[in-house]
């Protein structure tokens, strides 16, 4: 099981916001040049595997690499003529300075591992902390520019692959009775599902995201410890779905898998969204053991890399829609043959 799951859960996300408690008051959004600059110091201090950049000096390509990586938001983007990204080597751990809040940290971590991208972000919470006074209330919590995000000012979310569930149209109702279950402390209101980009987005390659909506009057631990038996259940819904659903449509599954190798392995040129989609049918392929790769997380990895600025940054002669194509099938066909063990 502990392997289904994994197919399954794709990766763990925290995200924990902070506001200086600053005088005068520094409002969100701020226009103030440099405003930014001590915190972003403070992290590469206490942290040597970090570094900075002002998000106005990245371009416009690289910005959009880092949002299609979930590494960076539309808010910062947004205010980028002010804001600054403090990331670790790894990539797993981000921290948006001059974006909704003054201070947004964030670590992902693959599979279900809430717990572990709790402690990395907390830790970097705490270096700022213990060098800028941060806007707390006893009542509230920590302030924040959302009111849903008062209290301990964080959202656990995991993005999870659920293409059953998706064909057969089950997702918001295995979600409502998962968490009207009586011991659950969950309201509907309380848990959000998203797209893969966030609020708005669709869910790209049945690729989404769950997490709380709400913080006030609940702690990180009580977050963390719901939102991953949420994921554990939806998961096994996700697990039982597939088998029902190739068992009554084996023939089927096979060909629409076999057809997506076929096409992604032998395409000229391919759009992201096509190969976002055929994507999604060799993940589901592995999880009902059809197809099978060196490492299954290659799939993950590659509904990322497809992405049109993700392969701009990578390869310079990607500047058109139609070099992109012929890139991205060329790329997809030599790493999916090379990864393929049946």
């Amino acid at each position: 099981m502990a392997d289904r799951l994994e197919n399954i859960i794709v990766s763990s996300r925290v995200r924990l916001a902070r506001n200086l408690e600053s005088q005068p008051q520094l409002p969100f959004k701020t226009n103030k040049r440099n405003a930014f600059e001590n915190i972003a110091d403070t992290i590469k201090h206490r942290n040597k595997d970090f570094m900075s950049t002002r998000v106005l000096d990245l371009g416009a390509d690289m910005s959009k690499m880092l949002f299609e990586k979930h590494l960076i938001s539309r808010e910062l983007l947004d205010n980028k003529a002010n804001s600054i990204i403090v990331v670790k080597n790894d990539n797993t751990v981000c921290v948006m300075l001059g974006e909704e809040d003054h201070i947004r940290i964030q670590s992902i971590h693959t599979g279900l591992a809430l717990k572990n991208a709790f402690e990395e972000a907390k830790k970097i919470a705490d270096d700022i902390a213990a060098e800028h006074e941060i806007a707390f209330r006893p009542d509230f919590g920590y302030l924040t520019s959302c009111p849903t995000n008062l209290g301990c000012a964080m959202r656990a979310s995991v993005m999870m692959f659920l293409p059953a569930l998706t064909i057969n149209g089950q997702i918001n109702k295995v979600i409502d009775e998962i968490i009207n279950q009586p011991k659950s402390k969950w309201s509907r209101g309380k848990i959000t599902v998203r797209g893969v980009y966030g609020e708005g987005s669709q869910a790209g390659g049945d690729m989404y995201q769950i997490s709380n909506q709400a913080c006030l009057g609940l702690s990180e631990q009580e977050i963390l410890n719901q939102i991953e038996t949420l994921a554990i259940q939806v998961a096994t819904r996700e697990i039982e779905s597939q088998k029902i659903l190739f068992k009554e449509n084996p023939d089927q599954i096979i060909d629409k898998v076999m057809r997506s190798w076929g096409i992604l392995t032998n395409a000229y040129m391919l759009s992201s969204a096509e190969a976002v989609e055929h994507l999604a049918y060799l993940k589901l392929g592995t999880c009902l053991n059809i197809i099978e790769f060196k490492n299954n997380r290659i799939l993950d990895d590659w509904f990322f890399n497809v992405q049109p600025a993700t392969l701009t940054v990578k390869d310079d002669r990607a500047a058109s829609v139609r070099s992109r194509d012929k890139i991205r099938a060329k790329n997809l066909a030599e790493v999916l043959r090379a990864a393929r063990i049946k």
